[in-house]
């Protein structure tokens, strides 16, 4: 047997003389590719605006590679093909390629005509002036836009970059089939067996969920909200165990929860909505001197903390008026124990304080606001001009919790419903948000005179495809009654999120004891 001391000695006069042997091209970088995604040329009757900057994010995300490749940014790619004359072809293509100094360009068109569409992508070498991959593609409709683009982005990364890209697969029957992150669904998908990390269940109605490392010893904690408490829990070894809570006085209705750390102090304010007969009733928490503390109380708005655009993190109010919410939605800034509105948040007039989230949602880096209406349970988009660019085929959301407000055809009251939490994140992380929101399934009796039932729920995250929001992965249904809160963040601490899900079981409405159950889903 060879003994360590003479492993230790051999070692040491093999590491210089591997040092030499190394080549030393690791000392300099190597250049990045440099790629420019050029406007693609519609024809057709109508404005495809959207879909032209559509077709250049998509393309772009999926070729985004750090380190390796430089996508131009589109702002600047536009502004030197503005100087074109009689549209792009090969030839001025090229010369925009050597104006920006890339190494490729992308080139392509789409066309329109009746419900034939065509599509025909190519990419260029710069250096070169040759044409490297091409892809081509005629349907009806646009069904098959997007994954003609997907299969273009492609070639371009195996043949050209060099890097494969392929999605995670699992076997389902002899075939594979893509994979979402952790416990997620691909649409059509359902025959996987998918399993939750962790149910508990709860003897009250959950009306909310979210978390945030409330008193700043770099932990997470879950905070739940019932109709009429605000409960905190601490993740233990196999479940959650209650760490605080506080029960509201003067009859409170808790309809919404928000948490976020908007002073930056290292500790989440807790920030809960409610109402109480005909007026909202909210107040912000902190966690002093070891006890849950409002320290604002009776606030006369609702309070939402939304992610905006170029803001981050905003905390966001509304006052209800006696026909529901009242017509604008104001940006707040919070001075010591007292709110002062700052300006009025551009949206939709369908949209209220609840129901909308804005983003890059669907194209480009213009902003969109998507909202649900809780009438119908329609989703809408509309572009930053205010202008309805999208509506969705089928219905979202569906909740039990409402507003009671005088009808205005008869002298009886009509119930606004208030909407499930929506929000936007980079589940998979591959660059892209997802539009997170519940879709809550009803049973053989849908509606009373105005009661809502809902028998089964599931989460959907949406995507854009170029030309619609359509899911793209979802949770397996979550049965015994409707989805009322949801989240996505490490609530167990072990650095990765998860996706945290509240059903509401039993209701107290209709006779029997309240019960709700929590669902934790790992994503990693």
């Amino acid at each position: 047997m060879i003994k360590r001391t003479n492993i230790r000695a051999l070692l040491i006069l093999l590491i210089p003389m591997i040092a030499l042997l190394m080549p030393v091209t690791h000392s300099v970088a190597k250049a990045p590719k440099k790629v420019a995604v050029l406007p693609f040329k519609m024809n057709a009757d109508k404005d495809l605006t959207f879909l032209q900057e559509g077709i250049m994010d998509m393309i772009s995300s999926r070729l985004a590679w750090k380190g390796e490749v430089e996508l131009l940014e589109k702002d600047v790619v536009k502004k030197e093909v503005a100087g074109i004359k009689g549209g792009l072809n090969k030839e001025n293509a090229i010369d925009v390629g050597k104006a920006l100094h890339v190494d490729y360009v992308i080139i392509g068109s789409l066309t329109v005509f009746g419900e034939s569409v065509s599509i025909d992508a190519r990419i260029l070498n710069v250096s070169k002036g040759e044409e490297l991959i091409t892809a081509f593609n005629q349907s009806r409709g646009m069904d098959e836009v997007i994954p003609t683009v997907n299969q273009f982005a492609q070639d371009i990364n195996a043949k050209i970059l060099g890097r494969q890209v392929r999605p995670q697969t699992y076997p389902v029957g002899g075939s594979e089939r893509e994979v979402g992150p952790g416990g997620l669904i691909p649409v059509g998908g359902d025959t996987w067996e998918q399993k939750f990390a962790h149910t508990q269940t709860f003897n009250y109605e959950i009306r909310g969920v979210d978390s945030g490392d409330i008193d700043g010893d770099g932990k997470n904690e879950l905070i739940v909200l019932s109709n009429d408490t605000v409960y905190i829990y601490r993740w233990t070894e196999k479940s959650f165990a209650l760490f605080k809570s506080l029960k509201g006085s003067w009859t409170p209705d808790y309809v919404y929860l928000s948490v976020a750390d908007l002073d930056n102090n290292g500790k989440a304010e807790i920030y809960v909505s409610g109402q109480i007969q005909s007026d909202a009733s909210s107040m912000i928490l902190e966690y002093r001197s070891g006890q849950l503390t409002p320290v604002i109380d009776r606030e006369r708005q609702f309070l939402r903390v939304v992610d905006l655009p170029g803001r981050g993190e905003t905390l966001l109010g509304q006052t209800r008026v006696s026909d529901g919410f009242s017509r604008y939605v104001y940006i707040l800034k919070r001075d010591g124990d007292n709110l002062i509105r700052q300006e009025t948040l551009n949206l939709p007039s369908m949209a209220n304080i609840f129901n909308f989230v804005q983003g890059s949602i669907a194209y480009g880096n213009s902003v969109q606001t998507l909202v649900l209406n809780t009438e119908t349970n329609i989703l809408f988009m509309f572009n930053d001009k205010g202008e309805e660019i999208w509506r969705s085929d089928e219905e979202f959301g569906g909740t039990v919790t409402y507003m009671a407000v005088p009808s205005t055809t008869r002298n009886v009251e009509r119930w606004i419903y208030y909407p499930p939490p929506i929000f936007l994140s980079d589940t998979d992380k591959d660059g892209r948000k997802e539009v997170v929101i519940a879709k809550n399934g009803a049973g053989l009796s849908r509606y009373a005179e105005k009661a809502r039932f809902f028998s089964v729920g599931k989460l959907h995250l949406l995507l854009w495809s170029g030309s619609a929001l359509s899911t793209r992965w979802e949770t397996r249904d979550i049965a015994g009654g409707p989805i009322t809160g949801y989240c996505i963040k490490d609530v167990d601490n072990d650095n990765q999120p998860e996706i945290v899900i509240s059903a509401l079981k039993q209701s107290a409405r209709v006779g029997r004891s309240p019960k709700s159950e929590l669902v934790l889903m790992d994503l990693e």
